[in-house]
């Protein structure tokens, strides 16, 4: 008897032994398969844009498709939601932004996912946070549009992704700052944004700014200016907040990045992390990026990104209890 368990356990133990020599070899060898890329918003928004900027060079240096699957909803909750809940093994990735992996958690009840359930792998870069109008208002600036709602309460309405989003919590900001009475409509995506603003369907519009730069060029929508501290490079003509009287301090915009679900191989983890950082030093690359106002970060290790992303919950967190958001 003791002879036999013997000779199971060391059956065992080889079995053992060469499950982990095929785990490890077969994460040195990734990627073997295609990857998906998870895209929590419609096509046709600023981050689906941003990740078929980079998906081709990404194919190029991991020599595999990389296909992205668009999971829009609840402001962005429900892609972040399927990438936590994915397989961790480098096959499913996510492009985040600020509003679904950190702001969603802190303000929407139905969120049961933290940022700390994804491996980050590194940073995109920074990009403006727009307001536009429909042209027949004639707001043109901040200050008109504050003029305005102030001086016709409950008229004016604005648009933006789910009212844990960015877009939303800076303008609810405005309001609490200036008293002005403007009404919010949830939105699913930032594309139907812009496209009701450009019908007359709807007042102003709050988003990405790269999701509305063509429409603000074409002339389809008018231009009232960014949230940010500084004028955005995407589109210098518009006022900021930094610029405007009634919203000095004021400093809101986004940072997208890459993100791979919670216990991804961390070897894994850092060819993901080497390729996106090459894909984005790509001259073409930058250039698109610097049509659509998008500020590409630093290469950072994924140490470095994750660094960053616990700083922004700590900031957001901060900012939801001063301004007394309450759960939805």
């Amino acid at each position: 008897m003791l002879q036999r368990r013997t000779f199971l356990s060391i059956c065992g133990a080889v079995a053992a032994l060469l499950g982990t020599a095929q785990a490890v070899q077969a994460q040195v060898n990734y990627p073997t398969r295609p990857i998906k890329l998870i895209v929590p918003y419609a096509a046709g928004g600023s981050v689906d844009a941003f990740a078929r900027v980079v998906t081709p060079g990404l194919e190029a240096k991991l020599k595999q498709p990389v296909v992205i699957e668009n999971i829009a909803g609840a402001g962005g909750s429900i892609g972040v939601n399927r990438a936590v809940k994915a397989t961790a093994d480098g096959y499913t990735l996510l492009m985040g932004i600020v509003s679904d992996v950190v702001l969603a958690p802190l303000t929407e009840s139905a969120v049961t996912y933290s940022y700390a359930d994804l491996d980050p792998i590194g940073p995109l870069g920074t990009s403006g946070l727009g307001l536009v109008a429909k042209p027949s208002l004639g707001i043109n600036s901040l200050s008109s549009m504050i003029a305005y709602a102030k001086a016709n309460p409950g008229k004016l309405s604005y648009g933006a992704t789910g009212a844990g989003s960015l877009p939303a919590l800076a303008m609810e900001a405005l309001k609490a700052r200036t008293g002005a009475d403007i009404a919010f409509i949830p939105y699913a995506s930032a594309s139907k944004i812009a496209l009701d603003v450009m019908g007359g369907h709807l007042d102003i519009g709050v988003s990405g700014l790269p999701a509305l730069i063509e429409h603000i060029k074409s002339g389809k929508v008018s231009a009232i200016g960014v949230m940010s501290k500084d004028r955005d490079p995407g589109a210098p003509e518009m006022v900021s907040a930094g610029e405007t009287k009634e919203l000095q301090g004021m400093d809101f915009f986004f940072w997208t990045g890459l993100f791979a679900p919670k216990g991804t191989p961390a070897d894994v983890v850092a060819k993901v992390n080497a390729a996106f950082a090459e894909v984005l030093k790509d001259d073409k690359v930058q250039g698109r990026f610097k049509e659509y106002g998008v500020k590409i970060a630093e290469p950072m290790s994924p140490a470095q990104f994750g660094r960053y992303v616990a700083k922004s919950h700590a900031d957001w967190t901060a900012v939801v209890k001063q301004s007394k958001v309450m759960k939805n």
